[in-house]
């Protein structure tokens, strides 16, 4: 009887790579602006692209002549619609409706023949982009998703997320699917038609990433905040554009986001992510000055440059959140089970940051205590 040979180690790789275009297009569906119909070209990689629209409602009623425009532009260079734009309405209620949304868009995308050489266009805030990003992982198995983010949150973080997530009961992105966009295509005068908390949560998210990321956009976005809280769109622009080139040359980051995610959840989705997240930025500070990676001056310009770009206008209305202290650190209970370990990133300087395992429990009940008292000037 022959030996059994000695089993072999096979390594089976199935990180998927590759890169994708992150296209500024002012005005994108101006007839002569080429930069739309050149990026679909490229993604489909044939010469007039079947194109599915999933659009939020908010943009479509706060755009004038939205449809005309997209019209015009869709005729003028031969591109092909795949059946009826799908609207649906924003907000993280889309993301807790059981899925509702997504299938209305699957629906869609099914009746319109939708296929692996056909593109899905989704034009909105973050859960627009969630809600057709897991619609387009599932439809034939993943078809191609060109994200084009309206809000100033999406166009500086959730456009380049590697996945798309929905929530469960009191689970923020619970059920994640692995979903990178074929292209990204940022219009910043997207941003003109959302509300002005929109904005100025927008401008929060902005603070997250220069915080620890880029000092100079920091800098730049604390010496603006007043004209960033009046909606000077030319300031924001600049400030939009060197966040997604930096966001692209350096990546992601998690800072700030266990905190904020379970403040959403907390509220029953009632605080909108924009104001979750600089709140948890606080909170976040305060924990990096407490064990000594943060100085207390760079810990007031951050904070100083959210509550003077109105990013912290949500705050009044978060009290009875950040009096439930123990209830805000199960958060960091579901930032472990999403992501192997209880690692999150702080700030160790303006612009600069660091990442710490198993953060301290009752130093973070403390900060988030004093934060409280020191938010309703008790």
């Amino acid at each position: 009887m022959a030996r059994p040979r000695k089993s072999e180690g096979l390594v089976v790789n199935w990180e998927e790579r590759g890169s994708y275009p992150v296209v500024f297009a002012d005005n994108m569906f101006a007839v002569e602006n080429t930069a739309v119909v050149e990026t679909l070209r490229a993604v489909s990689g044939v010469e007039r692209p079947r194109v599915m629209l999933v659009a939020d409602m908010n943009v479509v009623q706060r755009t004038e002549g939205l449809g005309t425009s997209i019209g015009k532009y869709v005729q003028a260079h031969g591109l092909a619609l795949a059946g009826a734009p799908v609207v649906i309405g924003g907000g993280e209620k889309i993301k807790t409706d059981g899925m509702q949304s997504v299938l209305k868009i699957v629906e869609a995308a099914l009746e319109a023949k939708i296929g692996k050489n056909d593109i899905m266009m989704a034009i909105g805030g973050g859960t627009i982009l969630d809600v057709a990003g897991y619609a387009a992982s599932q439809v034939r198995g993943g078809v191609k998703l060109v994200r084009v983010p309206t809000t100033i949150a999406s166009m500086t973080d959730a456009a380049f997320a590697d996945n798309a997530a929905m929530d469960s009961g009191p689970v923020k992105d619970a059920l994640r699917v692995p979903c990178r966009p074929a292209a990204v295509i940022v219009d910043v005068s997207y941003a003109k038609t959302v509300l002005d908390g929109v904005w100025r949560g927008g401008v929060g998210e902005l603070v997250r990433f220069a915080a620890v990321k880029d000092a100079t956009l920091m800098k730049k976005i604390a010496k603006n905040a007043e004209a960033l809280k009046e909606r000077d769109f030319e300031v924001l622009a600049d400030a939009v554009r060197d966040c997604v080139s930096a966001h692209v040359k350096w990546g992601a980051t998690g800072f700030a986001l266990w905190s904020a995610a379970r403040l959403e959840a907390m509220s029953g989705w009632k605080l909108p992510h924009g104001y979750a997240v600089p709140i948890g930025i606080c909170i976040d500070c305060a924990y990096a000055v407490e064990k000594g990676l943060l100085k207390e001056e760079d810990q007031e310009f951050i904070c100083r440059a959210l509550a003077d770009c109105g990013a912290l206008d949500g705050l009044s209305h978060s009290h009875h959140l950040l009096s439930q202290a123990d209830n805000i650190l199960f958060g960091l209970d579901a930032w472990r089970l999403s992501n192997g370990s209880e690692r999150i990133t702080l700030p160790s300087g303006i612009g600069k940051c660091e990442d710490v395992d198993s953060p301290d429990r009752e130093a973070m009940k403390k900060v988030i205590k004093e934060f409280l008292a020191v938010s309703t000037g008790a």
